[in-house]
């Protein structure tokens, strides 16, 4: 078994011949805790520890772990304030209603997260399998596909409906994912939607989940469109496709469109807390005339 060295205050994974040109450099507690996950694999003639590039890690250190054949994903937070990231959700959150009607968010620990994950996968949702965890940290499955934002970014659009299925099943079984944002959902090589990362957690005064689907709902829709450039080609499958499943399945169309329209405000707002989660600037135009076609569908079918 590989045991990556600490030294001082930082792990370097250098050792193993196929990381000569990598280098992973973390805070001694993440250390430790990677050296407890691996001593939980089987062995393997060789160990490489990656940073994969295509996920967003504002709340986790992630590192792709390869034995052999065999691959993993280690996931622990990071000890980073979050000051700055609650602050730009409440006032996204603000600008929704959803603060004022009683709904709350917070960070999940990794501890609650892998409560979720073993609920979840015990309804049998797509989510990924555990392979080994502790009170803080994890490894779980390696899921080999696209993100639904690569594919949103590629003008795939079609593929939101299956997005928001795999979202209707999950509240049919009292499951709320929280934000669904296009990077916490996979596509994988078999064409089915798996989604990952469950670090925001949403709840409600009134313990009325009806609300929080609503809003991820209205969420996914609203992050679908700020994602692409092929607004027409989105709006048109939503107004055909996502609509109707919407009525039928009784999601309240007035509420969502009461929080598409404040997501809309909040990330049209120039002033809004900064972060990297902001649209580029030169969308804001676009954005704006398609949001607003995109509220028009939903107060047409109320």
């Amino acid at each position: 078994m590989f045991a990556p060295p600490i030294i001082k205050d930082r792990l370097k994974v250098m050792n193993d011949p196929l990381n000569q040109n990598l280098k992973v450099l973390l805070p001694e507690n993440i250390a430790q805790k990677l050296e407890r996950a691996l001593a939980q694999l089987p062995k393997g003639k060789t160990v490489k520890i990656e940073e994969p590039t295509q996920w967003e890690a504002a709340f986790n250190y992630v590192l792709l772990i390869t034995i052999a054949e065999e691959r993993y994903v280690f996931r622990a937070r990071r000890d980073n304030s979050l000051e700055g990231i609650n602050a730009y959700l409440k006032r996204m959150y603000e600008n929704t209603g959803f603060l004022e009607i009683g709904g709350k968010f917070k960070l999940r620990t990794i501890a609650e997260e892998i409560d979720f994950i073993s609920r979840a996968l015990t309804v049998g949702l797509p989510v990924p399998k555990l392979i080994k965890a502790d009170t803080d940290w994890m490894l779980i499955e390696y899921i080999e596909g696209k993100l639904f934002h690569e594919l949103l970014e590629a003008g795939q659009v079609e593929i939101l409906i299956k997005v928001l299925r795999e979202l209707n099943l999950a509240h049919r079984q009292g499951i709320i994912y929280g934000d669904r944002w296009g990077k916490n959902e996979i596509i994988d090589s078999q064409g089915n939607v798996r989604l990952i990362d469950f670090e925001i957690e949403w709840s409600q005064e009134e313990d009325d989940n009806r609300v929080l689907e609503d809003l991820e709902m209205a969420f996914t829709i609203f992050s679908s469109l700020r994602q692409t450039r092929s607004h027409d080609e989105l709006l048109k499958i939503i107004q055909t496709d996502a609509m109707p499943m919407l009525k039928a399945e009784g999601y309240r169309i007035s509420r969502m469109r009461q929080f598409i329209a404040g997501f809309s405000k909040y990330y049209l707002d120039p002033n809004k807390p900064s972060d990297t989660w902001t649209i580029p600037s030169d969308l804001y135009v676009p954005i704006a005339k398609a949001a607003n076609r995109l509220i028009a569908i939903f107060a047409e079918v109320e």
